[in-house]
């Protein structure tokens, strides 16, 4: 405690990323980062803007990067959002959409910004429990009719993997026309379909992205909504108020090669899911329990071994994955799918420990 924080502080828990080591040689798969590098034409378009004048303001409104984006789904300019990584993107959004008296309603086990930034923005939620298969039940979400301020999934979830279809997810948009629904669909891109198509019927819809993982620009910070135009309008007024230029030039121009760029996407991506099902053919046959994962991760716990005992293992051989120590999972691990070598070499270590 300090004197001179605000008292909101006082009693504030930061979202704890995963660890970014300085260590040489080490093999990442903790942070779901792409193992494949941005394209040659990302390069080159970022070096060309470094190159021209950098003294100048970016674009405030980030129009190449929604025009490209407008193109690729076939949407209105005014239907798209940009801001500085998807985390922004959420944070506005909880604070344009959420921040009313009635609760708003998450998983219990998700990604652990919902929770940050609720208790940051004083918003009241509601944990709503996985089912013993760690998915989402849609029924949960039925129930309170009238009786919530909002909902919010991840989908795949985070850290589980698992996908819930469109049929679902329109299930919760009939059953909930009054308030906005947000889906995180960071990792749809390794096998999910995008509810992207919705927005057209349900405009209390909000869908965020982001280019860290399937685009491979981690290091830029680059996310963006897709709405109706009045949502898109409440986030504008939101980072207008807080800052008008969250993107960079180069930001701009990297993220808008990476979606002109789809044949590169696509090929990467393909082999991020190669990666992924193979991967899971050699964790079963040392006897892992595998969740079915849609993203660029898996979730996997050991019968017999204990998973912190198998995170200082890998991590003594250099190898980080993620372990989350929270009721229900803790005996779970999250693998971030590498490219062949670090997935081959995290099955070395494994059959050498595990007998």
């Amino acid at each position: 405690m300090n004197k001179f924080w605000s008292p909101i502080i006082n009693n504030l828990i930061p979202y704890k990323p995963g660890e970014q080591p300085r260590i040489k040689n080490l093999i990442k798969l903790n942070t779901n980062e792409n193992p494949f590098g941005p394209s040659i034409k990302v390069i080159n378009a970022m070096l060309r803007t470094i190159n021209n004048n950098l003294k100048l303001y970016p674009d405030p409104e980030s129009f190449s990067l929604k025009k490209a984006i407008s193109k690729m789904y076939k949407i209105k300019i005014s239907e798209i959002f940009i801001g500085n990584g998807s985390d922004e993107v959420l944070a506005h959004s909880f604070k344009a959409f959420f921040k009313k008296k009635l609760p708003i309603l998450f998983p219990d086990i998700t990604y652990e910004f919902y929770l940050t930034y609720s208790k940051l923005y004083n918003i009241n939620y509601i944990l709503i429990p996985l089912q013993t298969n760690f998915t989402i039940n849609i029924n949960d979400y039925l129930k309170y009719k009238n009786k919530i301020g909002g909902i919010i999934f991840a989908n795949p979830n985070a850290p589980t993997g698992c996908l819930l279809s469109l049929k679902k997810i329109k299930t919760i948009l009939n059953n909930n026309l009054n308030i906005v629904i947000i889906i995180d669909e960071a990792y749809i891109d390794f096998g999910g379909k995008s509810a992207i198509s919705l927005i057209k019927k349900y405009d209390n819809l909000l869908i965020i992205q982001t280019f860290s993982k399937s685009r491979s620009l981690a290091g830029l910070r680059i996310g963006f909504a897709i709405g109706n135009s009045n949502l898109i309008l409440a986030l504008e007024k939101i980072k207008n108020s807080f800052n008008s230029y969250p993107i960079s030039k180069i930001g701009i121009a990297g993220a808008t090669a990476s979606i002109k760029d789809e044949k590169y996407f696509n090929k990467t991506r393909l082999k991020i899911i190669f990666n992924r099902e193979k991967l899971k053919k050699e964790l079963i046959k040392l006897n892992f329990e595998i969740l079915p994962s849609m993203a660029n991760f898996i979730f996997i716990r050991h019968f017999k071994y204990n998973s912190y005992e198998l995170f200082n293992l890998l991590k003594k051989n250099k190898i980080l994955i993620r372990h989350f120590p929270k009721n229900r999972i803790n005996n779970f691990l999250r693998i971030t799918i590498g490219n062949s070598f670090s997935c081959n070499f995290l099955i070395f270590i494994l059959k050498k420990y595990i007998k």
